[in-house]
This record gives structure tokens, sequence and C-alpha cells, in this order.
């Protein structure tokens, strides 16, 4: 059997077939932000007429109020999905501009665990061998990712949240541990792809429209981090961020 060499014309085909496919996912990206951005405007001032009729409805009947808080929430719904949808493409486009900066991560962690809208009487312990730990992050997207895990964490599990910073070298590693129903490990190769939902049977209360852990990782990897799963059904899941730390000025 001979060995398999390209030819200087083959590699030439290849480059450009390696462009004409970076090009092609770059004007899909611009497609879908574009779309996104041109729906969002119009639906979201639909979605606030919609609010201005259900704080005045004293003439409405039963049937009609509860016809307009599901169109409410379908439509909250669908202007959330075109919001996360644009915020992908922008990242993916390198249309954000991430900062990175000294961010004091006990702080920034007790405003996401407040902010957290689903938290509410859940227990989450931050647990850590240091006091002041700086990481090079950009602190409001950084958030963003704490509070799209403390959500999932949330979501699927029952018991009590913990987050867990260990600090090793030039590295700080944040682990948002919960002890829910855990994820298979065929669902772990791809729980960070677009629109992939661990669950399709949940509904759209709890399952969301599978973009917030893309997001949350093309955002980690954007300061120059990582976001990774580890997970045992039955047993509980672990996502992990690792980013660069700062030696604490204090």
């Amino acid at each position: 059997m001979s060995d398999f060499t390209l030819t200087p014309s083959s590699e030439t085909s290849a480059k450009k077939l390696m462009v004409s496919l970076d090009e092609a996912q770059a004007q899909q990206l611009q497609l879908i932000g574009n779309f996104s951005h041109e729906m969002r405007t119009p639906l979201s001032l639909v979605y606030g007429y919609m609010q201005s009729i259900h704080r005045r409805n004293e003439n409405l009947t039963d049937l009609q109020k509860n016809a307009l808080e599901i169109a409410m929430f379908e439509m909250k719904h669908t202007i959330q999905l075109l919001q996360e949808s644009l915020d992908l493409a922008r990242l993916d486009c390198h249309a954000i501009c991430l900062r990175r900066e000294s961010v004091p991560l006990h702080g920034l962690i007790s405003e996401a665990i407040a902010f957290s809208p689903q938290v509410k009487s859940r227990e989450i312990t931050v647990e850590s061998e240091e006091s002041n730990i700086l990481v090079l992050a950009d602190a409001a997207r950084l958030q963003q990712v704490l509070l799209r895990l403390i959500d999932n964490a949330v979501k699927y599990s029952d018991t009590a949240i913990t987050i867990r910073l260990e600090k090793s070298g030039d590295y700080v590693a944040i682990s948002i541990c919960d002890r829910g129903c855990g994820i298979d490990l065929q669902d772990q190769l791809n729980i960070f792809n677009p629109f992939y939902r661990v669950d399709r049977s949940r509904n759209r209360d709890t399952g969301g429209a599978g973009l917030g852990l893309a997001i949350a990782k093309v955002l980690v990897e954007g300061m120059g981090g990582t976001l990774n799963v580890y997970s045992q059904l039955g047993e509980g899941s672990i996502f992990k961020i690792i980013l660069k730390s700062l030696v604490s000025s204090a």
C-alpha cells in the first residue's frame, strides 16, 4: 500500500475549501444575528403592549386573562431566545469585546448568588481556602456565566449547591457542584452545543432553549479560560471554570 501524499494542487484546494467553510459559517452567523436583531425589537414592542393590557384587565374575562398570560409567557420566551441567539452570533463573530482585568472572585460570586432569580430559599455554600482570590476576567461576563451555571444547578437538583474555589499555581478553578440527577456521558459530549437539551421532555419553564451553556463556554474561552462538566448519573454534576489567577494586592 502506497502512502497518501498531498500534492501542491490538492493542498491548495484543501485550503480553499477551509476558507469557504469559514466564510459560510461567518455568513450563517451573520444571518442569525441580523434575523434575531430585526425580530427582537417588534416583538419587545408587542410584549410591552401585552403587559399594559394585562395591568388594566378589569374588562377582561377569566378566559381572556388566561389566554393573555399564556401569550405573554410565550412571547417572553421567544424574545429571550432571540436575544441569546444574537449574543451567541456576536460572540462567535468576535463582535463583543471582552475586557480582561483583575476581578475579586468572592465578591462577584456573592453578587451572582444574590442576583440569581432561581435561588430563592436554596442553600448555596461557598468553599475556599483563601479569602481574597483575584482572577483575570471580564467581571460582567463572568457574572453572566456564574448566573447561568447556578441557574442550571438549581433546575436540575433539589439539594444544596456548593461553589468551590481552588487555587493552584497560576490558575483558579471555580466549581459549581450539585447533587442532582447527573448527566449521561453521551449528553456530556454535546451539552455545550447550541440548542442541545439533555432532557427534551422538560417544559420551557424549566428546560430553557439550550443556548445558556453554549454562551457560557464561549464567554469563558473568550476570557482565556476553560469550562468543562464532570458528572455521573444519580450523583450530580460539577461545572468547572478555570481562569488565570492574579496575585492579591492585600
